[in-house]
């Protein structure tokens, strides 16, 4: 029984924070006892001590919110529930490696994990990876009274979904967000760019080759820059794909968002810009040679840093400017997902549900590790526009990828015409070549 895009009641959970200290387990972990009861069939009032005296394991890949959830945390969700978590961090590329082969294999070993959902919500969807989360929500007995679910953003919500099945909940969020000197807005005597018209203007009055500054820049390398490319895709009118699954990309209002895109990196951005993603352009930033820079909301933490940032007094925050067609943000997130393969998962939703309450949302959020709520504060060190521009973002974020099973390949084409936009070639064309090879890749992973 799905969520989607339905009421949801609310729930807010009152907890006290976090969970176990135990030692990783490469394999082993905490399934293995006998299967505890499903979650499902679960009546009465809620408990935390429903599952008392159970273990589960718990693969996560090294981020920042999972270096937050340390041992002393974990220790916690024990003292709270009963329940021990075993978790296992590992690199990102080994991260996913383990997750494909485990659950390729059928093995019940891993309870929760956590999911880059954008990326590989449709294929884990599609295999039948991700129990439905949203059976626990709706189910009084082993949801929390104060758990909230209604202070997660719709269109946070929606990205999380595939065919109604809620597949994760958010811990580490991140919306696209506009960086700017105030300063040099303040010299010129601009306001912040608030439509995409306007972020044509700015960026051209406030390009100053000669003095080393570029008026606007956002990523140029091909795969990379697709996220960025969302909010200025769907503010002009397009969409990724039509109801039918297929592209919509290739409309008039998709290769307007092409182009314009394009033109303001090519134009306006500094050199070499198809080869420059986050990576390349957060230091060029923090060195005060962009005036103006779209990109995501993690990166903020090193542009304010004094000893990384020479501009760090000086950073402004706002939300993408809006198009013709609206001012929808866009999101990109680690989700913790439960495996539909655990024996043990109303251990493994009190654990996803106890992570991603409030409580523990503001506990991360105020080391600077923004989380998915709308209502959840910062800490007092975070600065007041960066909170707002995210908090407002949060209500009308979408996913700034496709939903379909094969991401990484339909980025690398959607990618190839972002680049011909950036290096002024046939945008219509190169385009339209991309929405035939996406739905040629889309076709191929079957029904």
């Amino acid at each position: 029984m799905g969520i989607g895009r339905r009421s949801r009641s609310a729930r807010l959970l009152t907890v006290v924070a976090a969970a176990t200290a135990l030692s990783v387990a490469a394999c082993g972990g905490g399934s293995g006892a006998d299967a505890v009861p499903d979650p499902s069939e679960a009546t009465g009032a809620f408990d935390w001590k429903r599952y008392e005296g159970t273990e589960i394991r718990f693969v996560a890949g090294q981020t920042a919110w999972q270096r937050l959830i340390d041992s002393a945390t974990l220790e916690e969700f024990t003292e709270l529930t009963g329940i021990e978590v075993a978790m296992e961090a590992l690199p990102e590329d080994q991260f996913r490696q383990r997750l494909q082969v485990e659950l390729t294999a059928g093995s019940s070993d891993i309870d929760v994990f956590m999911s880059s959902v954008l990326q590989d919500g449709g294929r884990f969807s599609s295999s039948g990876w991700y129990e439905d989360l949203g059976q626990f929500v709706e189910n009084d007995a082993v949801t929390s009274p104060d758990y909230g679910f209604d202070d997660f953003g719709d269109g946070v919500i929606d990205g999380l979904t595939f065919d109604d099945d809620l597949v994760g909940l958010p811990v580490m969020l991140e919306t696209q967000m506009l960086y700017y000197r105030k300063d040099l807005l303040q010299a010129a005597g601009l306001d912040v760019p608030a439509t995409h018209d306007e972020l044509k203007s700015a960026a051209a009055a406030l390009d100053d080759p000669d003095a080393g500054v570029r008026g606007f820049s956002s990523r140029g390398k091909r795969a990379a820059a697709v996220t960025q490319l969302a909010t200025f895709l769907y503010n002009q009118g397009g969409e990724w794909t039509g109801e039918d699954g297929k592209a919509a990309f290739d409309s008039p209002e998709g290769v307007k968002a092409f182009e314009l895109y394009g033109d303001l990196v090519r134009e306006h951005g500094p050199a070499g810009a198809v080869n420059n993603s986050w990576e390349e352009l957060l230091p060029l930033f923090q060195q005060g040679r962009l005036a103006m820079w779209a990109d995501n909301s993690g990166q903020a933490a090193e542009l304010v840093n004094p000893d990384t940032s020479t501009v760090a007094d000086q950073v402004g925050f706002a939300p993408m400017p809006g198009g013709p067609a609206g001012d929808d943000q866009s999101f990109f997130t680690w989700a913790l997902a439960m495996s539909s393969q655990s024996e043990k998962k109303g251990p493994a939703w009190y654990f996803i549900q106890w992570a991603t309450s409030p409580e523990m949302v503001e506990r991360v959020q105020a080391e600077g590790v923004a989380g998915g709520r709308q209502s959840v504060p910062f800490g007092d060190d975070v600065p007041a526009d960066f909170v707002e521009t995210f908090q407002s973002s949060l209500p009308v974020a979408r996913a700034q990828l496709p939903q379909v099973r094969s991401v990484p390949e339909v980025r690398d084409v959607i990618g190839q015409a972002i680049v011909t936009a950036i290096e002024g070639g046939d945008v219509a064309a190169a385009v339209s070549s991309a929405a035939t090879e996406f739905n040629r890749i889309v076709e191929a992973e079957g029904p």
